[in-house]
């Protein structure tokens, strides 16, 4: 049964702006140290990271909750397959617990200066 939607965009200059002027303490407060290394192999890391961005944004909203835990609570795995997933720690895995088993279904794409994510929650929803 699905028991959330959820859905975000971000402008790829606006989140490597935000990077540019807030740095290293910046990306280390939104992203894991995996997610950082992932996106790093690429001339052009800033649309892996701001797929990544929308990814939580878009769990959030499917979650329906909002500040309930840090943004490394969250993170987006990529399989050898390139299938991406999220994977939760911390609060937002105690959370998803709560809440009876829950699954997630992700999707991420990013073109022409915009990412783009779509998470799809099913549970039972308690």
């Amino acid at each position: 049964m699905i028991s959330g939607v959820g859905i975000d965009s971000v402008q790829v200059d606006r989140l490597k702006r935000a990077i540019e002027r807030w740095g290293q303490n910046f990306l280390e407060r939104l992203f894991t140290e995996r997610e950082l290394t992932y996106c790093m192999t690429h001339a052009n890391p800033y649309p892996s990271l701001a797929a990544r961005f929308a990814a939580k944004e878009a769990l959030i909203k499917a979650l329906k909750v909002k500040g309930a835990w840090k943004w490394r609570d969250m993170e987006v795995e990529r399989a050898e397959s390139g299938e991406p997933s999220i994977l939760l720690k911390g609060e937002a895995a105690a959370y998803a617990a709560s809440r009876g088993r829950l699954d997630f279904h992700i999707s991420l794409t990013h073109d022409h200066g915009r990412a783009t994510a779509v998470v799809i929650v099913l549970g039972e929803g308690r």
